[in-house]
């Protein structure tokens, strides 16, 4: 008995007609408005981090001994450029 194959069909005539978004561009631009890269810690607005942060400080004991508050944050620059983390397998 021979195996009836299926018709295969071939789509690679077809072009691609959208246009796709710089999916990388989106996501660093998500980042920077997240951890709010390019604003001045007080000019920063209740949002991203900053907002996290806000909700969940100040924390306190069971006791109400000890309160944990949350003051500023700061991002360093990169210690290494892109490059170098290449060569370095980082």
């Amino acid at each position: 008995m021979v195996a009836k194959q299926a018709e295969r069909l071939n789509f690679s005539s077809i072009k691609n007609r959208t246009e796709y978004p710089d999916f990388l561009d989106i996501q660093i631009k998500s980042f920077q408005d997240f951890f709010q890269l390019e604003t001045k810690s007080e000019e920063r607005g209740d949002e991203g981090l900053y907002h996290t942060f806000m909700e969940n400080f100040p924390i306190t004991d069971t006791r109400n001994q000890f309160v944990l508050e949350f003051l500023d944050y700061f991002i360093d620059p990169p210690r290494y450029s892109i490059e170098e983390c290449i060569e370095r397998g980082l």
